[in-house]
């Protein structure tokens, strides 16, 4: 059982995307300072209730470990960091220091080994291609499904809520069929023709 530092924020992070962020509140700054000096992780939990300044939020159970990738002392005097999501993890307790810092003990929530897309998702990894073409990001070769769900869930525009939803779900399979389901709603689907075989 590990215990981290937590960031309460108004958004989700998942694993294998990146999050830039903007601190400047103490108890962050040294957290953040901790965090380099020590090559450690600390977690992002979406807040349920309360505000990111706050020191009694209300947040969800299930958040993301995050490593900081990059870092820089911002022209606005705030310091700029790119946060990159590591793994999902379950809260099982949490305390609170006496600069507001909470700190959580946590379970590590391991996804399945899934690489190999099922052939009725095949077409998600042409939308992200697709998607991530247009957003000038470069995607990875080799990339597991889980992970191509998540950078598919991170450039979709979807409500908050359900990409907490999406993040707390433990199997793969159960992820990319509701994430199947909210592209139908959206639309997204019917602009993805088949290839036509020719002959």
């Amino acid at each position: 059982m590990n215990e981290i530092p937590l960031l309460p924020l108004k958004t989700v992070l998942l694993p294998a995307n990146t999050l830039g962020l903007k601190i400047f509140e103490p108890r962050y700054l040294d957290m953040i300072a901790a965090c380099l000096r020590e090559n450690s992780p600390f977690g992002v939990v979406l807040i349920h209730r309360g505000e990111e300044t706050a020191i009694d939020t209300d947040i969800y159970s299930i958040g993301t470990t995050a490593t900081i990738n990059d870092w820089e002392h911002r022209a606005d005097g705030l310091l700029g960091i790119t946060a990159l999501g590591v793994e999902r993890f379950e809260i099982l307790s949490t305390s609170t220091r006496g600069d507001g810092l909470a700190l959580a003990k946590i379970k590590i929530l391991e996804d399945d080994d899934c690489n190999e897309i099922p052939d009725q998702f095949h077409y998600m990894l042409d939308l992200l291609e697709h998607m991530s073409a247009q957003e000038g990001r470069i995607r990875g070769d080799n990339q597991g499904f889980c992970e191509i769900l998540y950078q598919l869930i991170y450039l979709l525009p979807l409500e908050t809520a359900l990409k907490q939803r999406l993040l707390e779900i433990p199997e793969c399979g159960d992820r990319a069929v509701i994430l199947h389901a909210e592209l139908i709603r959206l639309g997204v689907i019917q602009y993805i023709k088949p290839e036509t075989p020719h002959g």
